[in-house]
């Protein structure tokens, strides 16, 4: 995908974010594109100094630019809304489950782009894959076996 992008201090990589694409499932089984975003990640020690911000900014930038629709996800609301991001529930848009709550977050990157939508956020199949996840296990084993 076009929108994982990493941040590179003196030739090391210091951030990153990524997306996803997924989909709104509205009542009447049609499908809404969308894109999920995350993880997003900075190196602790130089956290506070605009990098994350600098990445969600210009991926943003970079989702208008490639015409997507719009983006949700989950994280803190406090610090998302800053980039503009809403509560999701503000365009009648749920979790998959049929909930909502302050850190499923919502962005349209087209005007009225959610408008008329109503249902439920399906994230890629990428998440709940149990073959990824344990090759993230296998990955994580060998790489700190390895330090």
């Amino acid at each position: 995908m076009k929108l994982n992008f990493v941040a590179e201090f003196n030739g090391w990589i210091v951030g990153h974010i990524i997306y996803s694409n997924a989909h709104i499932k509205q009542p009447n089984g049609t499908a809404i594109e969308v894109l999920n975003f995350g993880p997003i990640s900075v190196l602790p020690e130089l956290q506070r100094k605009g990098i994350g911000s600098a990445l969600m900014k210009h991926s943003i930038e970079a989702a208008k630019y490639l015409e997507y629709g719009a983006i949700l996800f989950f994280g803190d609301s406090k610090y998302y809304k800053r980039f503009g991001f809403v509560e999701a529930s503000k365009y009648k848009i749920t979790d998959c489950n049929g909930d909502n709550y302050p850190s499923f977050m919502a962005m349209e990157l087209k005007a009225d782009y959610l408008k008329n939508v109503s249902g439920k956020f399906i994230e890629s199949e990428i998440y709940n894959d149990e073959i990824n996840r344990n090759n993230a296990k296998e990955f994580d084993i060998q790489f700190f076996n390895n330090k």
